[in-house]
């Protein structure tokens, strides 16, 4: 695994006849004749694609995995065919890239096919920031999602959980690309397959026909393309490899479409997953106890999307820079659909607010571990995160929740929660008779251990209040600095830029007080914050001219939210007992992990929940439907919610 973020950009110049070629491979990314016409040829039709596209089903997965994504040719092309066969299930193609194009030059390359224009619009529109990691970019209105790792293949299969249907081993040949092509590879592609799993590929080169037979597939020589005398294709007949970290395993029953599906909450945690679910096409029920949406943590007026990132290559630093990517455009597309502002892309200013902390900006910044894209300096102890800003997050939610197939039950506090053979029965305050549901996920903050089956969640609750002042408090010197502030300013608390002819700062860690209602001691403490920010006396602002509201972060000790399905946490230290004698066992097989069938968890985001949920939610919707995970498995692991148990045992302290 890379030691930085920052992806090596490809060598390459377009000729005369618009096509772009590798410097660094010296080849051609396509035929500008026939590169359409190959890819129909060695992908679609070798794998069968047309037919098998024909046969879904309402909520059937089709996945296809291919190993170069270049210009996203190919995967234009399969998102063709997949549309114009009306197939009824979703497709998911995984592809990977170690050298990317930049957004120009991919548009500038799929202007050579006018037949695809309509999907190479909408590919460079949704285009990802160039940042080593998992990329999801759904296009729901064709059921097509497109799982984009920008990196070394090899890294990229080995960490990707799926179950992959056909294979489209593309890239550069083996002889002009030979680390590609390695034993890693192959590897993976047998782990990612399963019985009747196809592929196909360009070359009939011995190294790729032996390491495919070495994984399990049966490989057969076919006419080649166009001038070329020979291509492989193959069927996996092996089966499936023993599992690393089984106590993290979970493969769900299949789901349809009638599914009924039940999400507890409706606050950023809620109304992601609630949004993910139906976009996979589920229909959803959301149970709120409040007499309105997202009335916790999520009910502000203003909140910044701020990733804290850190200055080491961490599973979990991983999860929090893909989340904050996956946010950035969820909700850049979330406010193209409304009226009124969701959000702004404002930028995000960060100082240091210690010493400790410039020394850490300082080393992020000095070993470049982030693109510019990401963050850059400002000045001596500030960094800049360009892709942030502010985020309304009772608006958002709202928005998240505004579709047909969600049905919002405010009011209606989930009292009991039971396990059935067909799923899990619940009752609520408006709901005394139990309801059926075949999948349940809790989205309750910090009050999961109320909810929940299995309690002792290891999350705490931490007030927080934020502040609202009008400006017209404000001198008229301060008038203008504070409706001069163009980014949210972030150090010893933060500050947004004015919305509404207000400032809404903050915010407390009252880590003793429950108290629900605003005080004017935590507007004072808010006003000092916001004096340091903007450079400002605020002495003369009395804190009764200040109005605000008071939310709980659910917070967990390591820093990691809690996301994923739930196990009894009792079956699994007695199936994984020897973790205590052996931190580095792994079984032979695969043991219960105490999996309750059907029930999650999307919890403890902490003050970053806007950065953080729709991830999670992603992850959670993919989970259940049966789709390639968003995330690598490493930083799935790092937020499963048997990551506590599996430590205990390591540690020798389970009880």
């Amino acid at each position: 695994m890379s030691t930085s973020y920052c992806l090596e950009p490809p060598k390459l110049h377009f000729g005369e006849d618009g096509v772009p070629r590798s410097a660094t491979f010296d080849d051609v990314y396509f035929d500008k004749e026939a590169g359409l016409a190959e890819t129909e040829y060695v992908f679609i039709q070798q794998n069968n694609l047309s037919e098998r596209f024909a046969a879904l089903n309402d909520g059937d997965q089709f996945t296809i995995a291919e190993t170069g994504f270049g210009t996203g040719l190919n995967f234009l092309c399969t998102w063709h065919h997949f549309v114009e066969n009306e197939s009824k299930g979703w497709l998911h193609f995984v592809s990977v890239e170690k050298y990317p194009l930049d957004k120009m030059s991919l548009q500038n390359a799929l202007a050579a096919w006018p037949s695809l224009s309509r999907y190479a619009k909408l590919l460079v529109d949704n285009y990802p920031t160039l940042c080593q990691g998992w990329h999801r970019v759904n296009f729901n209105e064709h059921r097509v999602s497109l799982t984009l790792w920008l990196g070394d293949a090899g890294d990229g299969f080995s960490g990707l959980a799926a179950s992959v249907d056909a294979w489209f081993l593309d890239g550069f040949a083996p002889s002009k690309n030979p680390q590609m092509w390695n034993e890693q590879l192959f590897q993976a592609i047998g782990k990612l397959s399963h019985l009747g799993t196809t592929c196909a590929t360009f070359t009939a080169a011995g190294i790729v026909r032996r390491g495919l037979q070495a994984s399990g597939f049966k490989m057969e020589k076919v006419k080649g393309f166009g001038h070329k005398r020979e291509m492989l294709r193959g069927t996996f007949e092996q089966g499936a490899t023993t599992l690393k970290n089984p106590w993290f395993y979970h493969q769900p029953k299949r789901l349809n479409a009638s599914a009924r599906i039940l999400v507890v909450g409706s606050g950023i945690a809620g109304a992601s997953t609630a949004r993910a679910l139906v976009d996979k096409g589920f229909r959803v029920q959301v149970w709120e106890a409040d007499t309105e949406i997202a009335s916790g943590g999520s009910g502000n007026i203003q909140g910044m999307l701020y990733p804290k990132l850190q200055a080491t290559n961490t599973p979990i630093n991983r999860f929090y820079l893909a989340a904050f990517l996956f946010a950035q455009a969820t909700f850049t597309n979330l406010n193209q659909s409304v009226s009124g502002e969701i959000w702004r892309q404002c930028g995000l200013l960060q100082r240091a607010k210690n010493s400790a902390e410039a020394e850490k900006f300082e080393k992020m910044l000095g070993s470049q571990l982030y693109p510019p894209e990401v963050c850059f300096a400002k000045q001596d102890g500030e960094i800049l995160l360009p892709l942030s800003g502010w985020v309304a997050p009772k608006l958002a939610c709202a928005k998240l929740l505004d579709h047909e197939r969600i049905q919002v039950h405010l009011g209606n506090e989930l009292l009991q929660l039971e396990q059935t053979q067909q799923g899990w029965e619940a009752t609520g305050t408006k709901s005394p008779e139990p309801q059926h549901f075949d999948r349940v996920v809790l989205c309750t903050a910090g009050a999961i251990n109320q909810h929940s089956p299995v309690s002792e969640w290891p999350v705490k609750t931490i007030r927080g209040q934020v502040s609202r002042l009008s400006v017209e408090h404000l001198d008229t010197q301060q008038q203008t600095t504070a409706l001069a502030l163009d980014q949210v300013l972030c150090a010893d608390g933060y500050v947004s830029p004015p919305l509404d002819g207000h400032l809404n700062f903050g915010a407390t860690y009252d880590l003793t007080s429950n108290e629900i209602l605003p005080t004017l001691a935590s507007h004072s403490t808010n006003l000092n914050k916001l004096a340091n920010l903007l450079n400002i006396d605020t002495e003369n602002i009395a804190p009764e001219n200040l109005t605000g509201r008071v939310g709980f972060r659910c917070t967990v000790a390591d820093y990691a939210p809690i996301v994923g399905p739930v196990s009894n946490p009792q079956v699994l230290l007695e199936s994984y007992a020897p973790l205590r004698q052996n931190a580095k066992w792994q079984p032979t097989e695969l043991l219960n992990n105490g999996i309750l069938e059907g029930l999650y968890v999307n919890v403890g985001h902490g003050s970053r929940g806007l950065v953080s949920a729709p991830l999670s939610a992603e992850y959670l919707a993919s989970v259940i439907s049966g789709a390639p995970s968003p995330l690598e498995s490493a930083v799935a692991e790092s937020i499963h919610p048997n990551r506590f148990a599996i430590r205990q045992l390591k540690r020798n302290s389970a009880g």
